[in-house]
């Protein structure tokens, strides 16, 4: 019965993407009936428009402004999180409980509150329409959680390793990369995936600080939502199309995500 309690759940979580994926390739006319045609004919006009035909829009200028502002803020963000976490897990400095409150406290102010202030100095600085004004954000906001988990995996480091490598002559560069960096492997891997799809998937303070040069996937979704109305089997073809590199980073790293996760759940 669990078993068939967990394939059930799983299925209510991939019903809406395979629905998203047979709307994407159904007509307009097709797609917008209520109730959907679940028999209608099948096409591929949706991706046709969306990859330019027809319209001469090329999506792939922001898929590499997203592609770049993810992998660069995600590299970003583990180079910062993993000597923090280390310094607050296997190396503790003192009241580390309040360092993480603060860390944590980041989290709590809406991220539309700070939308004006980031804003004005973009202007000020000249980084309105940049990518690298992304990258700084976006490792500013996935940082706080960064640490979070990478303090709980560092944590299970065992100690005993650490005073090896000590007693070996290695320092801290060196502890980090060849002895913490391989047994947190998975929990590594977990931070990375999160912060790549939290990067990839914003869409607020790209929709606002970026244009023409800069603008991300999800804001190149957002066009196709046109004052004539909403055509269905276009924005369900894009909105596939954008989803699929984190479904292949997702699969990719399925087993280090889970163990991961789970890593130190277990005493």
């Amino acid at each position: 019965m669990l078993g068939l309690l967990a394939w059930l759940c799983g299925l209510l979580f991939f019903l809406p993407f395979a629905w998203m994926v047979l709307t994407s390739l159904h007509s307009e006319q097709s797609a917008a009936t209520n109730p959907p045609s679940l028999g209608a004919g099948l096409t591929l006009h949706g991706y046709q428009e969306f990859f330019g035909s027809g319209t001469g829009v090329s999506p792939w200028p922001p898929l590499i402004n997203s592609l770049t502002a993810s992998v660069a803020s995600t590299l970003l963000v583990l180079a910062l999180s993993i000597p923090a976490a280390y310094a607050l897990s296997i190396k503790p400095v003192r009241k580390w409980t309040d360092v993480m409150f603060f860390f944590l406290s980041t989290k709590m102010l809406p991220a539309v509150a700070g939308l004006l202030p980031v804003y004005l100095i973009a202007q000020h600085t000249g980084m309105l329409d940049d990518i690298w004004l992304l990258v700084i954000l976006y490792t500013s906001m996935n940082l706080p959680i960064a640490v979070w988990m990478m303090r709980s995996f560092l944590a299970e480091v065992p100690k005993e390793m650490l005073e090896a490598a000590s007693l070996d002559g290695a320092g801290l560069l060196t502890t980090l990369i060849r002895i913490v960096a391989p047994v947190a492997a998975p929990g590594i891997a977990a931070t990375a995936l999160i912060s790549f799809i939290f990067s990839w998937n914003e869409l607020l303070f790209a929709r606002v600080l970026t244009g023409v040069v800069a603008g991300t996937a999800p804001v190149f979704l957002t066009g196709f939502v046109t004052s004539q109305g909403l055509f269905l089997a276009k924005v369900c073809a894009a909105a596939v199309c954008i989803s699929v590199p984190v479904l292949i980073a997702g699969f990719a790293a399925q087993d280090k995500l889970v163990q991961g996760l789970s890593l130190g759940a277990v005493k």
